[in-house]
């Protein structure tokens, strides 16, 4: 099962407007321990995000990893915040047997998913309650 910073690749992820693509998408929360995995969306399209710096860019709502900084990313990368999504530990049993997920060898490194929690930290009035207390390990 996945851990916090893995990197997990779904095949043909589906939108809730029907459409499909290939997407990556960081682990926030490990499965095991809450029944759920949330994870954050990527992209590697920059044009919504010209001129961003590496790390937190707020005004911006991404976290930007250059493909020079971490090496689990082959293109220049855009983590976008603060929309999460959550996948059940079964969705993911399932997916992972059809071949339709995968995670990939190499994880955020420590420090960069440490300064990614930070980031999207800035976004707790935009984030389910729920997620945050699963996100930061708030006893409710």
């Amino acid at each position: 099962m996945p851990k916090p910073g893995d990197i997990l690749f779904y095949r043909q992820f589906e939108f809730e407007d029907g459409s499909k693509t290939d997407k990556l998408f960081v682990v926030l929360t490990a499965p095991d321990l809450e029944k759920t995995c949330l994870v954050l969306k990527t992209t590697s399209q920059p044009e919504r995000y010209q001129g961003c710096d590496k790390g937190c860019n707020k005004l911006r709502k991404c976290f930007y990893v250059p493909r020079t900084w971490q090496s689990c990313f082959r293109l220049d990368t855009y983590i976008q915040l603060p929309e999460i999504f959550e996948f059940s530990a079964l969705l993911l049993l399932k997916e992972s047997i059809a071949r339709n997920i995968e995670f990939l060898p190499v994880p955020l490194s420590s420090d960069c998913f440490g300064q990614l929690k930070s980031c999207l930290a800035g976004f707790k009035n935009d984030i389910n309650q729920t997620f945050w207390g699963l996100i930061y390990k708030i006893k409710s």
